[in-house]
Formats: structure tokens, sequence, C-alpha cells
């Protein structure tokens, strides 16, 4: 018996340790469909071409890569209150964000069936020390 719940607490501890970049999304309002997927990493490419944003996560040795494409018109508040039509090219690499996507299986040019994360909301989180 004490070694099945040590068994069950070191698995239970190995599956969160895996998937705390992938999360759930906090009470708001969302649209239509979106059933709270969130992902959070550091940036560390886009393109300006395809809104596209990649994301980075590492743990340890243990590391992994989301791609999302950013919906087209997406402004942020600035801190004067105005706000900005944000560009996938102004986020610095190495910035730490948050992001709330609805994935999607579209045909890429080819004919074949790919799934594709499309972000509708971006958080900027401060970097850890």
């Amino acid at each position: 018996m004490k070694k099945f719940i040590i068994a069950l607490l070191m698995t239970i501890f190995c599956m969160s340790t895996i998937a705390v970049q992938k999360g759930t999304a906090e009470p708001d309002y969302y649209p239509m469909g979106y059933s709270g997927d969130t992902w959070t990493g550091e940036v560390t490419a886009t393109d300006e071409s395809k809104r596209e944003i990649t994301l980075i996560y590492k743990k340890k040795d243990k590391e992994e890569t989301f791609v999302g494409i950013l919906e087209e018109g997406y402004s942020v508040k600035m801190k004067d209150g105005s706000m900005h039509k944000l560009k996938v090219s102004e986020i610095p690499a190495g910035t730490k964000i948050k992001v709330y996507y609805v994935s999607k299986n579209d045909k890429d040019a080819s004919g074949s069936k790919v799934k594709i994360n499309y972000i509708f909301k971006v958080k900027f989180l401060p970097k850890d020390k």
C-alpha cells in the first residue's frame, strides 16, 4: 500500500511539471467555441508576413515549442490608455507571454490537413528574476 501511494504521488508530480506551460484561462469574456486553452512561454521568433509567434518553454532539460498566428488587427492597451495595433515584430525575443488560442484544422498549400493555433489574446508577463 505504501509503494502504491508513493507511486501515485510521483505520477501526479511528474504530470504537473510536464504540462506547466499549457494551462486554462481564468474567468472572463471569450469568443464562442473557446475551450480555455492557454500557453505560456518565451518568444523565440516572429514572422510578420504570417503574423506568426513562436514560443518556447524550458524546464531543466525539457523543452516544448508552440507556434500560433495572431489574429488580424489585434490591439493592445498602452500605458497612456490609447490602443495600438500590435505587430508581432514588435515583440522582442525573450519576452515572456501567455497566449489564449483556438486550434483548428486547416489545409496547407499542398492540401494536407494541418493544425493551426489562432491566438486571439496576448498577456505580457514580467521577466523571471
